[in-house]
């Protein structure tokens, strides 16, 4: 039997030993207990080098400010007597602790032969000779289970660490491994039960504990062992450290350190209109509950300078051929260009209060709330509260209007918080006492609080806050500006207030009736109201379903922050029994429109070149350029027609905006297919007249960066045939019918 095999084969037993004997599927629960002490050195980042050595001054300075002592660096071959070299003695003399990572270039760890190895020894000798007594710790290799990252093989991977603990370990140097990335635990017993084999079990146990496919720091990871097993597993960052720490100690190593973790602003780009945003607030999100796990000792967050990853931005463009989470070598970027993020100073703002304290309540619940009371280094007491994303829960659900007054409130940022705060949502607050503070609510009873009331969503935008509103027999929510008095809002906005209201004017009274009237509050501004009525077999049907003005609410909230312009939500209401059956009211701001697509479209069938100013080129391109951002942001209108798609115009440019959204589709993960897509486009460009369609197509296409193909022509041909039809068919059955009543 060759050695390879078995290598798999022990690896095959050493795992199913560990899966039975450690339970750690079912032992190890995902709510934090309180009790855990957060260290002062829990926080360290990765750094790395720039041509220009005026860099290594700006890092340092960057340090100092963050509040930081332990530092993280990869280092190679050609990085002695370069710039990491030179960056490493400054870390070094500014008396800075090192966790020092040395990697063997790619080409030696994907072959590793008997030259590479000797290269290896020799560059071990030499670190060991130079900073052995002066770095904090050293690691051995990164990511060997991304072979395409490291080029490390499993078993080249043990070659590199059994030399490593044969040339350093008597030294008495402290070694950390094996670095495997992200959650695989398979992977790290495979590795970690060779090195005991071995005899040279590591001192640290390192491991990269990314969350972020699941996108939300919170979530239960739904890709580990697939959907079915989500929540029956619920491996979510609190029990993915437990298990880890699990498997760390039954090979023996109770040290456990994720070395590297960030959101990439590219990713988040995709889910959010505002992802330096999302960077900071997720960063807070993470490190709260990865601090309260009490499994990892410390947290090194991924890289501190980066056009697309890093706290600092430096301006670069592109990305390395190798993932900065295997081998951050460079900073890419000149010193001029460097743009300091809001996910620095939230790092900061984290560091300072919770470096020292003492986690004495813990609510991470299920259902979304996040509630967190820390005794600081300053014998004070730090709340810490935030809803999983798209949630919210008023405020006095948790905190008596006097305590809150009492509170030193401030945002994920450090910024003291000077409004009221009417409600908790996705952005995390801090709240500071002087002296312990009770809640509205015991342990239990907040883990039970729904944040989002039958999946309500709410936005992220600017400075709105939202208030969760229940008055009699409506409930619903109310968008809150600043300055305004929410309470005062919330009952203006009361269906009985909209209805006596004086109207303005009457856009449409048929299934469903939409109307502007003046602000309630501020008589410069319009409101527009639609009143949703369902009818016949909706009576039914509607059911099952949220009400229309809650999915309007839905969809223009989930809409903005995506970047696809809708009017901007105020309130929605609903009965609070039969919702989805009984009249109820969605409040949004007006749109004081030039025109409508259908009015520009129209003329251009008629045989305009031009409308309201613009090229039919312009206008036509604007809308298929709105269209195609729409449903690559995995949103179908269903109604894309014409007349809910107003122009308005700012600084002679044209910006589309979609009403009539409560049809809407909108997808989280699923891409939106060419069939949704085509339905979408047959309603949009219905009223062209066939060269005017094929240009809008054109124009689509090059958005979508794909061909025209016939079957869609041929898809659009049948929709005019299918409308023509239904149109004829209506007229003789209400000629027939009249014809009849004579």
């Amino acid at each position: 039997m060759n050695p390879r095999t078995r290598y798999y084969l022990r690896s095959a037993k050493h795992i199913s030993q560990s899966i039975i004997s450690s339970g750690f599927w079912a032992k190890h629960s995902p709510k934090i207990q309180a009790g855990v002490s957060v260290e002062n050195d829990f926080f360290g980042i990765n750094i790395a080098p720039g041509a220009d050595p005026m860099v290594d001054d700006f890092i340092i300075e960057r340090l100092q400010e963050l509040g930081l002592q332990h530092v993280r660096m990869n280092f190679t071959y050609d990085s002695l007597d370069g710039y990491a070299e030179r960056l490493l003695k400054r870390v070094l003399d500014a008396n800075f602790k090192v966790l020092l990572d040395l990697i063997p270039p790619f080409e030696d760890a994907k072959t590793f032969t008997m030259a590479a190895q000797q290269r290896w020894i020799d560059f071990l000798n030499t670190i060991a000779d130079k900073y052995g007594d002066k770095v904090a710790c050293i690691e051995i290799g990164s990511t060997p289970n991304r072979g395409r990252w490291s080029g490390f093989e499993p078993m080249d991977y043990l070659i590199a660490w059994r030399i490593a603990n044969e040339q350093l370990k008597t030294r008495g140097i402290v070694l950390a491994g094996p670095n495997v990335s992200d959650f695989e635990p398979l992977c790290s017993i495979q590795l970690l039960s060779e090195m005991q084999l071995q005899g040279h079990a590591p001192d640290i146990y390192t491991n990269n504990l990314f969350v972020e496919r699941v996108i939300q720091p919170e979530a239960f990871d739904h890709r580990a062992l697939g959907k079915a097993m989500t929540s029956i597993m619920k491996l979510n960052l609190v029990k993915k450290a437990r298990v880890m720490k699990a498997i760390g100690h039954e090979y023996g190593v109770d040290n456990i350190i994720c070395t590297y973790k960030c959101w990439s602003s590219k990713r988040l780009r995709r889910w959010s209109v505002t992802p330096e945003q999302k960077k900071s607030d997720y960063l807070i999100r993470y490190l709260v509950i990865a601090a309260s796990t009490g499994a990892l000792g410390q947290v090194y967050w991924g890289p501190l300078i980066c056009s697309r990853d890093g706290l600092i931005n430096d301006g670069s463009t592109g990305y390395p051929v190798i993932d900065n989470v295997t081998f951050y070598k460079q900073i890419r970027g000149d010193l001029s260009g460097f743009e300091i993020r809001e996910a620095f100073y939230a790092y900061a703002n984290i560091i300072k209060l919770l470096a020292g304290s003492t986690c004495v309540q813990a609510v991470n619940a299920d259902k979304g709330l996040h509630h967190f009371i820390f005794e600081t280094k300053e014998q004070k007491q730090l709340h810490i509260v935030w809803t999983q994303d798209r949630g919210c829960v008023n405020a006095e659900q948790l905190y008596s209007r006097e305590h809150l007054e009492q509170a030193e409130i401030m945002n994920a940022l450090g910024e003291a918080v000077t409004e009221s705060v009417l409600s908790f949502t996705e952005r995390p607050l801090f709240l500071r006492f002087e002296q312990p503070t009770s809640l509205q609510q015991n342990e239990k009873q907040l883990a039970d609080i729904q944040p989002r009331p039958e999946k309500v969503n709410f936005g992220i935008t600017g400075e709105i806050r939202y208030l969760p509103w229940t008055e009699g027999k409506w409930h619903g929510a109310v968008a809150v500006k600043p300055g305004e008095d929410a309470k005062e809002k919330a009952q203006a906005l009361l269906p009985e207030k909209l209805l006596s209201a004086t109207q303005l004017s009457l856009h449409r009274d048929q299934r469903n009736k939409v109307w502007s009237i003046q602000h309630p509050l501020a008589s410069n501004d319009t409101v527009v109201v639609k009143e949703n009525r369902a009818r016949g077999i909706k009576k039914i049907t509607y059911r099952f379903k949220a009400s229309k003005g809650q999915r309007h609410w839905d969809n223009a909230w989930e809409m903005l922050r995506r970047g696809v312009k809708s009017p901007m939500p105020v309130a929605y209401y609903e009965q609070t029994e039969n919702t989805g059956i009984t009249h109820n009211y969605y409040v949004c701001e007006y749109v004081d429109a030039a025109f409508s697509v259908r009015q520009a479209f129209t003329a251009f069938g008629d045989g305009q070149d031009s409308f309201g100013g613009f090229s039919k080129e312009q206008i036509i391109k604007g809308v298929a350029d709105y269209a195609c951002n729409m449903h690559d942001e995995k949103i179908i209108h269903h109604d894309l027609t014409g007349g809910n798609l107003l122009v308005t115009t700012e600084n002679d440019e044209i910006n589309i905006t979609a009403i009539d959204i409560g049809r809407a589709t909108i997808y989280i993960k699923q891409n939106v297919t060419e069939q949704q897509r085509l339905l979408d486009l047959m309603r949009c460009c219905y009223k062209l007249n066939w060269p005017n369609r094929e240009l809008f197509m054109e124009y689509y296409f090059e958005a979508y960066g794909r061909q025209f193909a016939q079957r869609w022509k041929t898809s659009l041909s049948y929709y005019d045939w299918k409308l023509t039809t239904k149109k004829k068919l209506k007229r003789l059955l209400k000629g027939k019918w009249k014809k009849a009543k004579n």
